[in-house]
């Protein structure tokens, strides 16, 4: 058992007296290589942004889009009401049918 002590006592002491070696950052800074890039940044009030007649060009577009999309919904609404409008004037003109046939009255026999 005092063996073991011994041992960590020994490994405790080994293991907090290590120093680690400082770096000097300066030296990193030096070394480090000039980075290059391929794109630049453009600011949008700066040149080569994209100029006023490009964006009504696309805004152009988008709207047609836009334009385009409302008018096929509006169009499949349209058709489903008048699928629901033909369905109910088909349900009463079958009612009609109903009401307007002639009735057959059969007249009780009259015995003397």
């Amino acid at each position: 058992m005092k063996h073991f002590y011994f041992f960590l006592i020994l490994a405790s002491t080994l293991s907090c007296s290590k120093k680690a070696p400082v770096l000097n950052n300066s030296d990193q800074l030096d070394a480090a290589p000039q980075i290059t890039y391929d794109t630049t940044a453009i600011d949008s009030f700066g040149p080569g942004a994209t100029s006023e007649s490009v964006m009504a060009k696309i805004n152009a577009v988008a709207i047609k889009r836009e334009k385009d999309s409302l008018a096929a919904i509006a169009k499949a609404e349209q058709e489903k009401l008048d699928k629901e409008k033909a369905k109910l004037e088909a349900e009463k003109a079958k009612e009609e049918k109903k009401e307007t046939k002639p009735e057959v009255k059969t007249e009780p026999a009259v015995t003397p």
